[in-house]
């Protein structure tokens, strides 16, 4: 009974040993992919959670690393390379989620990654240049109905939110979607810079990519593609004039495939207490996200279910075949 005793004191204080030795190693060594270019969408929610985790203490020297290309296909297939890593986040969404079958990614998020934790959640709005000859919603849709190809509408990569919105948008106005013009970005800073620079005439995007050029009036907001209007965002809904196009690009992060339930448990609990801090509370209000967190088991199921209708939806709008 004593050897056993004993057996069962030195393997608790074993795993217990285990368990603080991995929590150290990997406190100062956290990176985190953002798969988009600089001051996209994915990298902003990439920052957040770096600089909320170092504020709080949890991590010591959190780094961002930027992989883009292709709706984040580019970095999920670069992060599967940090297999069995641990300290290694990725950012994640609806973009990707449409990007893999667009872009044939052979990679699911459910499957072939960890998946962590949802966390935001925003609509798109309708940017036009400050001195765009749209200066409502009902002179962009004149100018659609009128002549479809000459409107260069642009946004996300293909597959994006951005591109969803483009084909949502056609539908409802019963255009041909062959006729349309749609120049993808690898992220709304770039689409909205390419817009500023003359090569696009409108782009769909999330508005905290792009609220810096709101507020120095380079461009406007002409729409938003929610069921409600957004506080502090001077414009009216697509709903309110008559047309049912509601996009909203969701986020969250993911480790990689094959770490230790050790890790994912640290990594899970991690988060959870992350967004119970007034610091991350007080990002969702600056950048106007919704907190939409799930833990890492509702966020696979999430994952799954996600994959099984984005796809569907895509060949609906004549986006895939």
């Amino acid at each position: 009974m004593k050897t056993t005793t004993r057996s069962i004191l030195m393997f608790t204080f074993t795993l217990s040993t285990a368990a603080s030795t991995a929590l150290a190693q990997n406190a100062s060594t956290l990176t985190i992919m953002a798969p988009s270019s600089v001051g996209g969408g994915w990298d902003l929610l990439a920052h957040g959670v770096a600089d909320t985790l170092k504020a709080s203490g949890r991590e010591k020297n959190p780094a961002v690393v930027n992989v883009a290309g292709k709706a984040g296909t580019v970095g999920l297939s670069e992060f599967m390379n940090w297999k069995g890593q641990p300290g290694k986040l990725m950012v994640t969404g609806f973009v990707m989620v449409a990007g893999i079958p667009v872009n044939n990614s052979p990679y699911l998020l459910s499957r072939d990654v960890t998946p962590i934790a949802a966390l935001v959640a925003e609509n798109d709005v309708l940017i036009v240049p400050a001195t765009s000859r749209f200066q409502t919603v009902e002179d962009l849709i004149a100018a659609l109905k009128a002549n479809p190809g000459a409107v260069r509408f642009g946004g996300s990569s293909l597959g994006g939110t951005g591109h969803i919105a483009f084909a949502k948008l056609a539908k409802v106005l019963d255009l041909p979607l062959k006729t349309m013009k749609f120049v993808p970005s690898a992220g709304g800073m770039q689409a909205a810079k390419a817009l500023r620079n003359g090569e696009m005439d409108v782009v769909s995007t999330g508005y905290t990519e792009i609220d810096e050029l709101v507020n120095n009036k380079s461009i406007r907001v002409l729409a938003v593609l929610s069921e409600d209007r957004l506080p502090g965002v001077n414009a009216p809904t697509l709903k309110e004039k008559g047309l049912d196009v509601v996009v909203a690009n969701w986020r969250g992060i993911v480790a990689p495939a094959g770490i230790t339930a050790l890790e994912k448990s640290r990594l899970d609990m991690q988060i959870q207490r992350m967004v119970r801090t007034p610091a991350w509370q007080n990002l969702l209000k600056q950048n106007k996200w919704q907190d939409t967190y799930m833990n890492a088991t509702d966020f696979k199921r999430y994952l799954q279910f996600q994959e099984s209708t984005i796809p569907a939806l895509l060949k609906d709008l004549e986006v895939v075949k």
